[in-house]
C-alpha cells in the first residue's frame, strides 16, 4: 500500500474531526491536481495571449478554462517567487528574498551569498505552511519532477521527487546527441499519472526551460529561425508539445475532467536593459513581472473565460486547496486554530461570483541583480488596473531617489517616466501602497509610500 493510500485510510479514520477535509468523509473522489510551471516564460510567447509561437495544447487549455490578462509574480526571481506559489504569501512573510544553492554562489547580488542545504529547515524561512504539505496530509498522492529551487532534496511531502535545485543543463548529455531532458521529466510525469490514477495525485512537473542556454531540439526552433529569439520560442514550442502528452495521459485515463490544472511560470524576463537586472528579471516592469496563468477545472470554473482583474502567484494556493475540498488553518488540518495561513485569495469564487473589476490594487517586491550607480537597493512596485509606481531605496545613501510613474493605457512598454508631472496620480499610488502594507504586515512597503507621499506633492 503506498503512503498516500495509508494517509487517506488514516484521514477516514479521523472523519469525526471537524477539521477533516469533506472528501475524506464521502465516497466522491477530489480532483486531481496538476500544476504545469515554466521558467522564465514570457506572457507574449504563448498562442492565445496573441504570440507567433504555436502552442495548441495551451490554447486548448485556455480554451477550455481561464486565461487571466493580468497575473503577477509577487518577485521575479526564482526562489523567492516558487516560495509563494507554494506558501500563498508575498515574499516579505516567508522570508526568503534570494535563490538558495547548497554551495557558496558567488556574488550575484540576487542569490544567498551562504550555503543554504535546506531551506525548509533554516529559521530565517517560513515554508512549512504550505498548499502540498496539506494536501499530502489530505492524502493525496503528492510529486515533484524537473526544478525545484528551494533545495536540492525531497522536504519530506513529496511521496516521489525527481528534481534538482537549479542549473540543471536541459540535455541529458551532450547538447542535440543525447535525450532533451524536458522531454524525459514528461515521461517521467506521464509515469505517475498511470502509478496514481485510481486514487486522487498532486503533480508539479516544473520544467527549466525556457530558461537559458536556450538550445532546444533544432526541429523546435527551426520555425522560428527567422526571429529575433529562435531559441526561446522553439524551446516553448516544445514544453507545448510535452504539456500536451500529459493532458493526453490524462484523457486517456479518463481523469481530464476531474483534475485542476495549472498553467504558469514564476516570472517572466525582458529583452531590454532595464536597470537592475543582469538576466532580464528582478524587476518589476511588466515584461518580466506580468505573466501567463491558466486555470482549468470544469466543475468550478468556466470554459473559454478572460479574467482581466490583477491577481498573483500567492493566490494559487488557496485555489488549489478549495478545489481539492481542503481547508488550511494554521496548526494543520486535523488539530486546527483559527485563521489562514495565506495572504493570497483563492480565485474559484471570484471567478464564478463574476465580480472582474480590479479591485485591489497589486504590489510586487523586487531586490536586484545589479546596481544602479553603484548602489544596490529594494524596490516595491503597485500596479493597479492602469497605472504603476515602482519605488526605490538605496545602500548607499539613506535618501531615496525620484520614483518611476507610469500610465500603462497610454503607455505599455513603460518608457515615459511621469513623476513629477502627475502629483495627484502619485499620491493616489502611495496610498493605496501603504493601505497594501498595512493590510499584508510589510512596514517597507508603508515606508516607501509615505516618502512618496512626501516628495510628489500629492
Amino acid at each position: 500500500m503506498s503512503g498516500a493510500m495509508q494517509r487517506r485510510q488514516m484521514m477516514k479514520a479521523l472523519a469525526g474531526a471537524a477539521s477533516v477535509p469533506a472528501f475524506a468523509q464521502s465516497t466522491e473522489r477530489p480532483p486531481n491536481v496538476v500544476f504545469f510551471l515554466l521558467d522564465k516564460w514570457r506572457r507574449d510567447a504563448a498562442g492565445c495571449y496573441g504570440s507567433v509561437v504555436k502552442t495548441p495544447h495551451i490554447d486548448e487549455l485556455a480554451a477550455g478554462g481561464v486565461r487571466f490578462e493580468n497575473c503577477f509574480t509577487p518577485q521575479a526571481l526564482c526562489g523567492p517567487a516558487r516560495a509563494s506559489i507554494l506558501t500563498g504569501v508575498h515574499p516579505h512573510m516567508h522570508g526568503l528574498r534570494r535563490n538558495v544553492y547548497p554551495a557558496p554562489a558567488g556574488k550575484v547580488n540576487s542569490n544567498y551569498q551562504d550555503a543554504i542545504p535546506d531551506p525548509f529547515r533554516d529559521a530565517r524561512f517560513r515554508l512549512w505552511e504550505n498548499f502540498v504539505y496539506y494536501l499530502s496530509n489530505a492524502g493525496y498522492a503528492t510529486g515533484h519532477i524537473g526544478k525545484w529551487h528551494l533545495g536540492p532534496g525531497n522536504p519530506g511531502f513529496y511521496d516521489y521527487f525527481k528534481s534538482f535545485n537549479s542549473v540543471l543543463r536541459h540535455w541529458i548529455g551532450e547538447p542535440h546527441k543525447s535525450r532533451y531532458r524536458p522531454d524525459v521529466h514528461t515521461e517521467l510525469g506521464m509515469q505517475f499519472i498511470e502509478r496514481h490514477k485510481h486514487e486522487p495525485f498532486f503533480l508539479y512537473q516544473s520544467y527549466y526551460a525556457p530558461h537559458e542556454p536556450l538550445d532546444p531540439p533544432r526541429q523546435w526552433a527551426q520555425p522560428y529561425a527567422s526571429s529575433e529569439h529562435p531559441g526561446y520560442y522553439g524551446a516553448v514550442a516544445n514544453l507545448d508539445r510535452n504539456i500536451g502528452r500529459l493532458t493526453d495521459t490524462l484523457k486517456r485515463n479518463g481523469l481530464l475532467d476531474n483534475t485542476l490544472i495549472v498553467v504558469t511560470t514564476e516570472h517572466g524576463r525582458s529583452w531590454k536593459p532595464r536597470p537592475g537586472t543582469v538576466e532580464g528579471i528582478c524587476t518589476s516592469y511588466d515584461e518580466t513581472s506580468r505573466i501567463p496563468l491558466i486555470l482549468r477545472y470544469p466543475a468550478m470554473l468556466p470554459a473559454g473565460r478572460v479574467w482581466r482583474s490583477g491577481v498573483t502567484l500567492c493566490d494559487l494556493a488557496p485555489t488549489i486547496l478549495e478545489a481539492a475540498g481542503v481547508e488550511a488553518v494554521v496548526g494543520g488540518i486535523v488539530d486546527a486554530v483559527a485563521g489562514s495561513p495565506f495572504q493570497g485569495r483563492s480565485l474559484i469564487g471570484q471567478i464564478r461570483e463574476g465580480k472582474d473589476d480590479w479591485r485591489n490594487p497589486v504590489v510586487l517586491e523586487n531586490i536586484p541583480q545589479a546596481a544602479i550607480a553603484g548602489s544596490l537597493y529594494e524596490e516595491r512596485a503597485i500596479r493597479t488596473g492602469r497605472h504603476k509606481m515602482i519605488l526605490r531605496k538605496y545602500d548607499n545613501r539613506p535618501e531615496m531617489r525620484p520614483g518611476e510613474v507610469y500610465d500603462l493605457a497610454d503607455d505599455p512598454e513603460e518608457t515615459r517616466n511621469l513623476w513629477g508631472r502627475q502629483p495627484q496620480l502619485t499620491g493616489d499610488l502611495a496610498r493605496q501602497m501603504a493601505a497594501w502594507g498595512r493590510r499584508y504586515q510589510d512596514p517597507f512597503s508603508i515606508e516607501v509610500a509615505e516618502w512618496a507621499l512626501g516628495h510628489s506633492g500629492g
